[in-house]
């Protein structure tokens, strides 16, 4: 008798290639156009993108079924490289990430059909599979499903299950006809947008991104590259899909904390050191739709990067807002050079920007000291020890807002940043932050929704945290 399958494996028997190709196809963005035009526009995309060499862009065509091109981006989490395939819908290129972690592909597909008026669509399911471990950290990915639609207009539809302990499921956009927008509204969040409904939207779309005859009908693909310098040591590990998969897609193994057959097979770091063609690079231009924000953005830049120490940029964001967000940061490395080199780059929604001075300036703030500094100086020394959760769920418990409804460290971390910005600013949480009021969008017309950040994280409770910081961070560790 087999043995019984997880529901992470059962959902992993439904994905592209029964999942053994996880993370790399745990993603997948798509173009309407053929593909050798999408090989051009993704090209143009790269010659200004933060994806900046010396060298340039290397284009080299492949054949082979689907499985052999997609080992033509292998070594995996180096490098930046992506695979584009034809579908069956001629109509559709599919682009894969060499990724070893969450495919980098959102950037582009939301770009691109602003700056060249392509629509695009980024299709995600992500099994859960977490596995408790007796000693050390869990092994496993948490597992979500999205559906992200942008066309020329922005944002066109977006549908998300993610996990946030518990299951949450979110909207935006105008839903299509063919879609069962009764099914959204099941109490049970997995209810709300399960595999097959995503298999069902995509097929109205023209797309069916989880069977593998859907893709290479000629054989054909083309792999884009970051060329770097090869004079100098490749930067960085590289992976073999199995060490990559070590820990997360696959829980029994291990995780691997230095690739080794990875570097040893893939000394010079790519698989096709000689392509075909190169694209020059023109250099890192910011892309940037105008708004009646500009002003009030470029303010916000400038918060930013009063606290960080390294090169800050903000850019307008549609739907943060929805999610409880109010501004999302993330840190980018170059291929070449030290952690010294990164810039910070900060997502901010309309709400923040018509909210209080104070909570543009105190979000500023925080966008940029929740990462480390140049000089070492990081919100981890801030981070509670386990009488300082105790005491922390105490207050949470206090306020109501225990259980949390986010993973437990997502709250200890944002408390420590809070702390951190106390400590080297004169900044504080107050009382206008909880005013909901002055967090509604009411810039299109429409009927405003107000801001419903997680309970666990909200002003609210971090300002009752604020109250009490002594009593936390006084006790012994």
């Amino acid at each position: 008798m087999p043995p019984r399958l997880s529901p992470a494996q059962k959902l992993a028997a439904k994905l592209l290639l029964g999942g053994a190709w996880a993370p790399v196809t745990t993603t997948i963005g798509y173009l309407e156009r053929p593909l050798d035009h999408t090989a051009v526009t993704w090209c143009e995309w790269l010659q200004s993108s933060p994806y900046q060499s010396d060298v340039g862009i290397g284009v080299t065509a492949h054949t082979g079924t689907l499985p052999e091109l997609l080992e033509k981006l292998l070594p995996l989490g180096y490098g930046m490289r992506w695979l584009l395939v034809e579908t069956r819908n001629t109509e559709w290129t599919a682009v894969f990430h060499n990724t070893r972690d969450d495919p980098n592909l959102r950037f582009p597909l939301k770009e691109l059909p602003l700056s060249h008026g392509v629509t695009t669509i980024g299709v995600t399911d992500e099994p859960k599979n977490i596995k408790r471990m007796p000693e050390g950290p869990a092994r496993g990915r948490w597992g979500g499903r999205d559906l992200t639609v942008y066309d020329k207009n922005g944002l066109r539809r977006f549908l998300s299950l993610y996990n946030s302990e518990p299951w949450k499921f979110a909207e935006n956009g105008e839903p299509y006809d063919f879609e069962n927008t009764e099914q959204y509204l099941s109490p049970r969040a997995m209810d709300c947008f399960p595999h097959e409904t995503l298999v069902e939207i995509c097929r109205n779309l023209g797309l069916d991104p989880f069977e593998e005859d859907f893709y290479v009908p000629n054989g054909r693909g083309i792999v884009l590259e970051i060329l770097l310098d090869p004079d100098n040591p490749p930067p960085g590990d590289r992976y073999t899909l199995a060490e990559a998969r070590a820990s997360y897609d696959d829980v029994d193994r291990a995780p691997v904390e230095e690739p080794v057959e990875g570097n040893a097979l893939y000394p010079l770091g790519s698989r096709n050191p000689h392509p075909d063609g190169v694209f020059p690079m023109t250099g890192f231009v910011p892309f940037k739709v105008e708004t009646p924000f500009e002003a009030a953005v470029k303010a916000f830049e400038a918060s930013v990067q009063r606290y960080s120490s390294y090169p800050a940029t903000a850019s307008l964001s549609e739907g943060l807002a929805e999610h409880g967000v109010l501004a999302l940061p993330s840190i980018q490395s170059p291929f070449e050079g030290g952690p010294e080199d990164r810039t910070l780059g900060v997502l901010v929604s309309a709400e923040l920007l018509l909210g209080p001075a104070e909570l543009r300036e105190y979000t500023a703030a925080s966008m940029a000291l929740q990462w480390k500094q140049k000089d070492g100086t990081s919100p981890e020394i801030f981070y509670p020890n386990r009488k300082q959760m105790n005491l922390i769920r105490t207050l949470c418990k206090e306020h109501g807002t225990y259980p949390f409804d986010i993973a437990p460290t997502q709250v200890y971390f944002t408390v420590a940043v809070d702390k951190m910005i106390r400590s080297v600013t004169d900044l504080r949480i107050t009382g206008e932050f909880l005013n909901p009021a002055e967090l509604i969008a009411v810039t299109d017309g429409k009927e405003p929704a107000a801001v419903q950040p997680n309970r666990s994280v909200s002003w609210g409770l971090r300002l009752h945290i604020q109250e009490h910081e002594d009593a936390i961070w006084d006790a012994k560790r």
